[in-house]
């Protein structure tokens, strides 16, 4: 039987637990993607999921998201916590301009008393910085979404979530679309962003740049490093060997 629990017990220390899985199980028929993934995360690590297609990578994040519930097994998330998760794969809804779109991500009952308390000034300032460390310019806030190509929309629904602010940000591909200054501003954010982030990428550079955790996923079994993607290459050639 699978399960979701939220537990209430949170510390105050900086390393304190977010999400916990144990004993993760996914099938598909008779194909076992995960099969018994044990795996903490706590907040401010950033952890890059690493494996080779197939592996499972984009299946354990969406099980996170709760998109896709396991087969068996428990995934713990610690409190209220929140999270953002951005797929490889996404849907649109057109109708806004990009501008509209972003500011709809703000969740305030007392509009009123958000635009009188200054915090719309705050959030605007943000999403501008946010939007433009994205690749976009400011002719661009005013256009229609539907206007600009998948890879755009991609950087859209990317600050849409960075925007929010949630505990745990789970990124499958995040640099996918992203030009050189994008990446850098992206690596940056993530940097000093308090948010514990598990992310899937190809780009090895982006990896060693801004993760300091490496979770490799291999025949439905983890393998977990508390060390940049380079220093996991080297540990794990010493294990093969």
């Amino acid at each position: 039987m699978d399960e979701i629990i939220n537990n209430q017990q949170q510390s105050d220390c900086s390393d304190k637990l977010v999400l916990r899985t144990e004993g993760l199980v996914k099938r598909y028929g008779k194909r076992t993607v995960a099969n018994g993934v044990t795996i903490n995360v706590k907040q401010g690590e950033i952890v890059g999921l690493l494996g080779p297609n197939g592996a499972g990578k984009t299946t354990l994040l969406r099980l996170l998201a709760g998109v896709e519930t396991p087969t068996s097994g428990r995934i713990s998330k610690m409190g209220d916590i929140t999270i953002g998760y951005l797929p490889q794969v996404m849907m649109h809804i057109d109708g806004k301009t990009l501008r509209e779109d972003v500011m709809s991500v703000i969740q305030y009952s007392d509009i009123q008393e958000f635009r009188s308390s200054g915090e719309e000034a705050r959030f605007i300032a943000e999403m501008d910085r946010t939007i433009i460390g994205l690749g976009f310019e400011r002719k661009d806030f005013d256009r229609l979404c539907s206007e600009f190509s998948g890879g755009w929309r991609m950087r859209i629904e990317l600050a849409k979530i960075l925007l929010q602010h949630p505990d745990l940000l789970l990124l499958d591909e995040p640099t996918n679309h992203l030009d050189i200054e994008s990446i850098q501003w992206l690596e940056e954010f993530l940097k000093t962003s308090p948010s514990a982030v598990l992310l899937v990428s190809h780009d090895r550079a982006f990896l060693d740049n801004v993760c300091n955790r490496t979770v490799e996923i291999t025949l439905g079994r983890i393998y977990d490093y508390d060390v940049n993607y380079s220093r996991f290459v080297e540990l794990r050639k010493e294990r093969h060997e």
